[in-house]
């Protein structure tokens, strides 16, 4: 359940702190209520707080020198100012200063009210807007296909049995074998699907900026912060953070981690107040945590705290009743980028693709079919279409699960070498044996010991 937003109310008038307390409290929100200028700035540095509703005329520090350092500290502050009369130079100054709205203390209840949920509406629009433009770059969705085999049938259904809950959810597997897939997949089947995801490839991120990328940053807090960033942890609320490669992170930012996960709340970089989180974790790795526990590189308080539904997401290869499905996936999305019809595999073309490693799993299935989309101008895309290395892999792969020798090794690489470059040649064997410098002879001989034949004469 999201939390109630926090109204702070600044105003040295008892009566009028109490009336606006009773306004806010009715209406669902929180209310802090404090009476000079002094307190409101102590009060921003250890609550959280969403809006404040801020007196013009106070002694000590004045409503407009409190909203000046709020603006210049906390910009994801909305400021509401209050004022005994309309005075049209203060409204103006306000503004200028960065108050998001001006209004006066004859206000009713149902104005303030409304004046209150317009600025929280324009709060949460620029953090969208935020969120918006970090996902516009990675736009390209990982694909919602998880396979029909046995062992991704009961991923599947675990993924969708613990969405529902508010767990946290740990994802393993070798690199490139769809966890993020799968923590979208999770995401979709949630409650909290209509809110963002927000992917971070940790490994991707400089070390000296993972703690500005995943908390955020204050204007001011290191050389170059300019102005205020959100963190990660804050783009993601409503929806669901994933933190790709978790067993990269340092210790020092693991622990800020684990506060983050036990107590609801971060901290930005150069900040003193927490900000308290609306959202689910699911984090990723290809290392073996316990291993990194016993060797003391990743803390064992943290991997229990993540390990709470442990899923493990198989290797491409332990699945490849799946590879026709998704090869077919990124074809047709391909085709959606290139404008074109879809291209489909060749039953030959499919067949290799399922006797092939897959040592780089998903993500290298993936670039071999947008390869194939850009490079292979035909309709349908045939054995001879694909890199010769799938070829030669296929044949070594088929022929050493019957043989282990060398010589059958090596003859399994000369039969798949020579079925490819007949294909690259159009099937015409004298140009082939003229591209590979033997008799033409030798390959007749060649091919008849392999069994490759042809459609076509010479």
């Amino acid at each position: 359940m999201a939390r109630a937003a926090t109204v702070l109310i600044v105003d040295d008038d008892c009566s009028m702190r109490q009336t606006m307390e009773e306004i806010v409290r009715s209406a669902g929100m929180r209310p802090l209520a404090v009476g000079s200028g002094e307190e409101a700035l102590r009060a921003v540095q250890s609550s959280p707080v969403d809006v404040m509703l801020l007196d013009v005329q106070m002694p000590g520090i004045g409503g407009l020198e409190v909203l000046r350092q709020v603006r210049e500290k906390h910009t994801d502050i909305g400021v509401i100012m209050i004022s005994v009369l309309k005075e049209v130079p203060v409204a103006v100054e306000a503004m200028r200063l960065g108050a998001l709205d001006y209004v006066t203390k004859d206000f009713s209840p149902p104005e303030l009210n409304a004046r209150v949920a317009k600025t929280l509406d324009q709060l949460k629009s620029a953090r969208e807007l935020a969120w918006l433009r970090e996902e516009q770059a990675s736009r390209d969705q990982k694909p919602m296909v998880l396979g029909h085999t046995a062992v991704m049938r009961n991923v599947a259904a675990i993924a969708e049995k613990i969405a529902a809950k508010p767990v946290t959810v740990l994802i393993t597997g070798e690199s490139g074998t769809g966890k993020e897939m799968l923590a979208r997949y999770v995401h979709e089947h949630s409650d909290r699907r209509s809110g963002p995801f927000v992917a971070v490839n940790l490994p991707a991120v400089p070390e000296s900026l993972v703690e500005s990328q995943l908390f955020g940053h204050e204007k001011g807090s290191f050389t170059g912060a300019t102005k205020l960033q959100y963190g990660k942890f804050e783009l993601a609320s409503g929806g669901t953070l994933f933190l790709d490669e978790i067993g990269e992170l340092k210790l020092d930012v693991q622990a800020k981690l684990l506060r983050a996960l036990q107590e609801h709340e971060i901290e930005r970089v150069g900040g003193a107040r927490p900000i308290q989180l609306d959202l689910r974790v699911i984090c990723a790795t290809n290392r073996s945590l316990p291993e990194m526990v016993k060797e003391g590189r990743f803390r064992e308080d943290l991997y229990y705290r993540l390990n709470v539904v442990p899923i493990q997401v198989p290797p491409l290869r332990e699945r490849r009743e799946d590879i026709r499905e998704l090869a077919h996936h990124f074809l047709a999305r391909s085709a959606v980028q290139m404008g074109r019809i879809p291209q489909v595999l060749s039953d030959g073309a499919a067949q290799l693709l399922e006797t092939y490693g897959w040592p780089g799993n998903i993500r290298e299935l993936q670039n071999l079919l947008e390869r194939m989309a850009v490079l292979c101008e035909s309709q349908i895309i045939e054995e001879s279409d694909l890199p010769l290395e799938f070829v030669v892999a296929a044949g070594l792969r088929r022929d050493a699960e019957r043989e282990t020798s060398l010589q059958s090794a090596m003859s399994a690489f000369e039969r798949g070498f020579l079925k490819k470059t007949l294909a690259q040649n159009g099937w015409n064997r004298r140009r082939t044996a003229e591209g590979l410098g033997i008799g033409y002879s030798t390959l007749k001989a060649k091919l008849k010991s392999y069994g490759i034949g042809s459609d076509e004469d010479d």
